[in-house]
């Protein structure tokens, strides 16, 4: 059929289709039984089979060549095959003018207004053709049937557009509701990730004016105390440096943890900034030469995917730090055709990959970087040996 009724999607028409197709067979099949047992017809039984036969052919034949996809054409085909076969059958028994109820649902069933009105009207001229055809009296004498089928006509008219205004008010209705909902799912969704942004901020700060600020107190602490202890005294020093070490690595995480729960990370600068700024801290807290590097066309990237990239080079850097004693550490983010690939290299003392991902870079943070990647569909490979430094290179998909 037209594409306004496609766009509008099932309607009531096709969402009971079986029901009219089986009233149309039912209907059929009992006037055909009726028409068999009368004696008036006993010449013509065999013609009023293959006529009923051909009909309910017609009307399986003709849907399976494509009515049930409302292609306006073979609607047409369809409909004027049924007005004549109907004919035909009334001309035998009027007990086939019934078939006039499910008929009629036919036009409407399958053509939008503007045709579904002048079809109903031809229907309505051949049914009165077919009454005065079987009164046997002259036109002039068939006028009430005339006038009642022109009656039939205006009304039947006035009350199909009134039919199908409601049937439309109530598709728009239902457009309208579907877009509200739709609105408050996108209202609800944006309230959560406010909510959910709003708290991770409020966490970062609270680790960061709490944890991380008591860290460098205790660092400086430490200083303090190693400043006064007397010459001799190396075992003390030794543990006040343990110390001083252990609250340093706190310090570091404390401060990875804040930049992790920050979203401004990525909403302030493209990722190629945003790693840049990994690197520079790391070289900024450690005197290691960090630096981080952008190759290929910068293409556009899920959230997710940089989001993870972005986790992926921080728990690296901070392996690094810890572990590597590394005197160097590069970043590269390269563009490719259909993927990013991230390279964290160190020339540190490296170690031995596990296969199960646990090493002296941490198992835990080297499986936590694995899933990430992987949950995007990206590959994770760590190319390590004792004294051969590390790296860590990481592939997601690009869009």
């Amino acid at each position: 059929m037209d594409g306004e009724r496609c766009e509008r999607g099932v309607d009531a028409w096709d969402q009971y289709a079986w029901v009219w197709d089986a009233a149309l067979y039912g209907l059929l099949g009992l006037t055909t039984v009726l028409a068999l047992f009368d004696p008036a017809v006993a010449a013509e039984r065999w013609v009023v089979v293959g006529v009923a036969l051909l009909t309910a052919g017609w009307h399986l034949g003709l849907w399976r060549l494509g009515i049930g996809e409302q292609r306006t054409e073979l609607v047409l085909v369809y409909l004027a095959g049924l007005f004549t076969l109907w004919f035909v059958l009334a001309g035998i028994h009027p007990a086939y003018f019934s078939l006039l109820l499910v008929m009629y649902p036919q036009i409407f069933r399958h053509l939008r207004l503007p045709l579904a009105v002048p079809a109903a009207v031809a229907l309505t001229v051949e049914v009165v053709w077919r009454e005065v055809l079987a009164s046997g009296q002259p036109l002039a004498d068939n006028l009430p049937a005339i006038a009642g089928g022109l009656v039939s006509v205006v009304f039947g008219s006035l009350f199909a557009f009134w039919l199908t205004r409601i049937i439309d008010q109530s598709y728009e209705r239902r457009r309208l509701i579907e877009q509200l909902e739709a609105t408050r799912s996108e209202l609800a969704a944006a309230e959560r990730e406010g909510g959910r942004l709003a708290e991770r901020q409020r966490l970062a700060r609270d680790i960061h004016d709490t944890l991380a600020q008591g860290f460098v107190s205790i660092v400086l602490q430490l200083q303090a105390a190693e400043a006064e202890l007397p010459e001799g005294a190396a075992e003390a020093r030794e543990h006040l440096e343990r110390a001083r070490r252990t609250a340093r690595d706190n310090l570091a995480e404390a401060r990875r943890l804040v930049w992790d729960l920050r979203p401004e990370a990525l909403a302030a600068a493209p990722l190629g900034e945003a790693l840049g700024r990994l690197a520079g801290r790391v070289a900024e807290e450690t005197g290691m030469a960090a630096t981080a590097t952008v190759t290929g066309t910068p293409r556009p990237l899920s959230a997710d995917a940089e989001v993870t990239l972005l986790r992926v080079t921080q728990e690296a850097l901070a392996n690094v730090t810890r572990h590597a004693n590394a005197g160097r550490v590069a970043v590269t983010l390269s563009y490719m055709d259909s993927e990013a690939a991230l390279d964290v290299r160190d020339d540190g003392t490296g170690f031995a990959p596990a296969a199960d991902g646990h090493g002296p870079h941490g198992g835990l943070g080297l499986r936590g970087m694995r899933e990430r990647v992987e949950a995007l569909g990206g590959r994770l490979a760590v190319e390590s040996a004792p004294g051969a430094g590390t790296t860590i290179a990481v592939t997601v998909p690009v869009g």
